[in-house]
Protein backbone atom coordinates (compact mmCIF):
# COMPACT_ATOMS: atom_id res chain seq x y z
CA UNK A 1 0.00 0.00 0.00
CA UNK A 2 1.39 3.41 -0.81
CA UNK A 3 2.37 5.74 2.21
CA UNK A 4 3.08 9.49 1.62
CA UNK A 5 5.13 11.86 4.17
CA UNK A 6 2.54 14.94 3.73
CA UNK A 7 -0.77 15.58 5.06
CA UNK A 8 -1.98 15.75 1.50
CA UNK A 9 0.38 14.09 -1.44
CA UNK A 10 2.02 16.21 -3.48
CA UNK A 11 4.97 16.10 -6.16
CA UNK A 12 7.50 16.80 -3.77
CA UNK A 13 6.29 13.62 -1.37
CA UNK A 14 7.97 11.15 -0.69
CA UNK A 15 6.25 7.97 -1.40
CA UNK A 16 7.29 4.31 -0.61
CA UNK A 17 5.23 1.12 -0.87
CA UNK A 18 5.86 0.41 2.56
CA UNK A 19 2.10 0.13 3.44
CA UNK A 20 0.14 -2.97 4.65
CA UNK A 21 -3.11 -3.65 6.06
CA UNK A 22 -5.48 -6.43 6.72
CA UNK A 23 -9.18 -7.17 6.16
CA UNK A 24 -11.50 -10.09 7.46
CA UNK A 25 -14.86 -10.25 8.21
CA UNK A 26 -18.49 -12.39 7.26
CA UNK A 27 -21.46 -11.74 5.57
CA UNK A 28 -24.69 -13.07 6.42
CA UNK A 29 -27.95 -13.00 3.99
CA UNK A 30 -31.16 -14.70 4.10
CA UNK A 31 -34.34 -14.28 2.38
CA UNK A 32 -37.84 -15.39 2.96
CA UNK A 33 -40.00 -15.32 0.28
CA UNK A 34 -43.85 -16.55 0.36
CA UNK A 35 -43.54 -18.13 4.05
CA UNK A 36 -45.40 -15.34 5.01
CA UNK A 37 -48.71 -14.49 2.35
CA UNK A 38 -47.61 -12.00 -0.26
CA UNK A 39 -44.69 -11.05 1.59
CA UNK A 40 -40.80 -11.07 0.63
CA UNK A 41 -38.58 -9.89 3.27
CA UNK A 42 -34.97 -10.17 3.81
CA UNK A 43 -31.65 -9.53 5.88
CA UNK A 44 -27.97 -8.97 5.27
CA UNK A 45 -25.58 -8.61 8.09
CA UNK A 46 -22.06 -7.50 7.73
CA UNK A 47 -19.15 -7.66 9.99
CA UNK A 48 -15.62 -5.96 8.65
CA UNK A 49 -12.42 -5.89 11.27
CA UNK A 50 -9.70 -4.24 8.94
CA UNK A 51 -6.84 -1.96 10.06
CA UNK A 52 -4.45 -0.20 7.35
CA UNK A 53 -1.16 1.16 7.80
CA UNK A 54 -1.02 3.76 4.33
CA UNK A 55 -1.02 7.25 3.35
CA UNK A 56 0.52 9.33 5.98
CA UNK A 57 -0.59 7.08 8.92
CA UNK A 58 1.18 6.97 11.75
CA UNK A 59 0.55 3.87 12.45
CA UNK A 60 -2.31 1.01 11.70
CA UNK A 61 -6.01 1.86 12.09
CA UNK A 62 -9.15 1.20 11.41
CA UNK A 63 -9.64 3.70 7.85
CA UNK A 64 -12.44 6.31 8.26
CA UNK A 65 -14.41 4.62 5.89
CA UNK A 66 -14.95 1.29 7.33
CA UNK A 67 -17.59 0.54 9.36
CA UNK A 68 -17.64 -2.51 11.61
CA UNK A 69 -21.40 -3.47 11.40
CA UNK A 70 -23.81 -3.06 8.64
CA UNK A 71 -27.33 -4.39 9.15
CA UNK A 72 -30.09 -3.69 6.21
CA UNK A 73 -34.12 -5.36 6.97
CA UNK A 74 -35.73 -5.23 3.67
CA UNK A 75 -39.53 -6.28 3.65
CA UNK A 76 -42.06 -5.68 0.95
CA UNK A 77 -45.72 -7.08 1.27
CA UNK A 78 -48.80 -7.13 -1.75
CA UNK A 79 -52.11 -5.80 -0.29
CA UNK A 80 -54.57 -7.43 -3.10
CA UNK A 81 -57.32 -4.56 -2.36
CA UNK A 82 -55.65 -1.45 -2.40
CA UNK A 83 -53.80 -3.02 -6.09
CA UNK A 84 -50.46 -2.10 -4.26
CA UNK A 85 -47.11 -3.13 -2.50
CA UNK A 86 -45.92 -1.70 0.14
CA UNK A 87 -42.08 -1.82 1.67
CA UNK A 88 -39.78 -0.62 4.42
CA UNK A 89 -36.61 -0.75 4.63
CA UNK A 90 -34.21 0.16 7.81
CA UNK A 91 -30.04 0.61 7.76
CA UNK A 92 -27.32 0.46 10.16
CA UNK A 93 -24.01 1.02 10.25
CA UNK A 94 -21.99 1.33 13.46
CA UNK A 95 -19.78 4.68 14.01
CA UNK A 96 -16.76 5.80 11.90
CA UNK A 97 -13.17 6.59 12.99
CA UNK A 98 -12.29 10.05 12.65
CA UNK A 99 -9.09 12.24 14.20
CA UNK A 100 -10.04 15.20 16.42
CA UNK A 101 -7.20 17.45 16.83
CA UNK A 102 -8.45 18.76 20.00
CA UNK A 103 -7.72 15.56 21.27
CA UNK A 104 -4.55 13.36 21.57
CA UNK A 105 -4.74 10.32 19.22
CA UNK A 106 -4.83 9.52 15.83
CA UNK A 107 -8.11 8.52 14.69
CA UNK A 108 -9.46 8.33 18.17
CA UNK A 109 -13.17 9.43 18.02
CA UNK A 110 -15.82 7.85 16.27
CA UNK A 111 -19.34 8.91 14.68
CA UNK A 112 -22.67 8.17 16.36
CA UNK A 113 -24.08 5.23 14.52
CA UNK A 114 -26.14 5.60 11.23
CA UNK A 115 -29.66 4.85 11.27
CA UNK A 116 -32.23 5.32 8.53
CA UNK A 117 -36.06 3.91 8.02
CA UNK A 118 -37.82 4.48 4.89
CA UNK A 119 -40.71 3.25 3.12
CA UNK A 120 -42.36 3.39 -0.03
CA UNK A 121 -45.66 2.60 -1.69
CA UNK A 122 -45.90 1.02 -5.55
CA UNK A 123 -49.09 1.43 -7.04
CA UNK A 124 -50.30 -0.81 -10.06
CA UNK A 125 -52.54 1.34 -12.01
CA UNK A 126 -52.92 -1.06 -14.63
CA UNK A 127 -50.33 -4.32 -15.15
CA UNK A 128 -47.64 -2.13 -16.84
CA UNK A 129 -47.80 0.79 -15.47
CA UNK A 130 -47.15 1.88 -11.78
CA UNK A 131 -46.83 4.46 -9.20
CA UNK A 132 -44.72 4.97 -7.01
CA UNK A 133 -43.65 6.88 -3.81
CA UNK A 134 -41.31 6.89 -0.98
CA UNK A 135 -39.74 8.36 1.59
CA UNK A 136 -36.12 7.87 3.00
CA UNK A 137 -34.87 8.19 6.54
CA UNK A 138 -38.76 9.68 7.44
CA UNK A 139 -37.68 9.55 10.94
CA UNK A 140 -35.28 12.75 10.27
CA UNK A 141 -32.47 10.96 11.80
CA UNK A 142 -29.75 13.58 11.77
CA UNK A 143 -26.43 10.91 10.38
CA UNK A 144 -22.88 11.91 10.29
CA UNK A 145 -20.63 10.57 7.99
CA UNK A 146 -17.90 12.69 9.72
CA UNK A 147 -16.01 16.02 10.26
CA UNK A 148 -13.97 18.34 8.53
CA UNK A 149 -12.04 20.78 11.12
CA UNK A 150 -10.37 23.54 10.31
CA UNK A 151 -6.62 23.86 9.37
CA UNK A 152 -5.73 26.75 12.70
CA UNK A 153 -6.93 26.96 15.78
CA UNK A 154 -9.32 29.35 17.64
CA UNK A 155 -7.21 31.78 20.25
CA UNK A 156 -8.98 29.28 22.76
CA UNK A 157 -6.41 26.80 21.02
CA UNK A 158 -10.00 24.52 19.54
CA UNK A 159 -10.10 23.68 16.25
CA UNK A 160 -13.61 24.64 14.94
CA UNK A 161 -15.10 21.92 13.03
CA UNK A 162 -18.16 21.24 10.58
CA UNK A 163 -20.19 18.11 10.49
CA UNK A 164 -20.16 16.33 7.11
CA UNK A 165 -23.88 15.55 6.66
CA UNK A 166 -26.22 14.34 3.82
CA UNK A 167 -28.04 17.19 1.87
CA UNK A 168 -31.54 16.87 3.39
CA UNK A 169 -32.37 14.70 6.27
CA UNK A 170 -35.43 13.27 4.19
CA UNK A 171 -35.99 12.36 0.67
CA UNK A 172 -38.73 12.39 -1.40
CA UNK A 173 -39.54 10.38 -4.83
CA UNK A 174 -42.37 9.90 -7.04
CA UNK A 175 -42.22 8.06 -9.75
CA UNK A 176 -44.04 6.42 -12.73
CA UNK A 177 -43.09 3.27 -14.26
CA UNK A 178 -44.28 2.11 -17.75
CA UNK A 179 -43.34 -1.56 -19.23
CA UNK A 180 -42.95 -1.41 -22.64
CA UNK A 181 -43.48 -4.86 -23.59
CA UNK A 182 -45.00 -7.71 -25.99
CA UNK A 183 -46.01 -9.47 -22.91
CA UNK A 184 -48.96 -7.43 -21.92
CA UNK A 185 -48.62 -9.48 -17.92
CA UNK A 186 -44.79 -7.84 -17.14
CA UNK A 187 -44.12 -5.00 -14.91
CA UNK A 188 -41.40 -3.80 -12.65
CA UNK A 189 -43.10 -4.46 -9.26
CA UNK A 190 -40.59 -7.40 -8.77
CA UNK A 191 -37.56 -4.30 -8.80
CA UNK A 192 -39.27 -1.72 -6.29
Amino acid sequence: MVKYNNSTPIYTSNFNNNGNGFAKGFDVFWRQNGKIKNTDYWVSYSYLDTERNYKNYPKSARPGFASKHNLSLVAKHWVADWKSQIGFSYNFASGRNYTNPNEGGFLNNKTKNYNSLSINWAYLIDQQKILYLSVNNILGTQNVFGYNYKNTAEPNGNFDRQAIIPNADRFFFVGFFWTISDNKKTNQLDNL
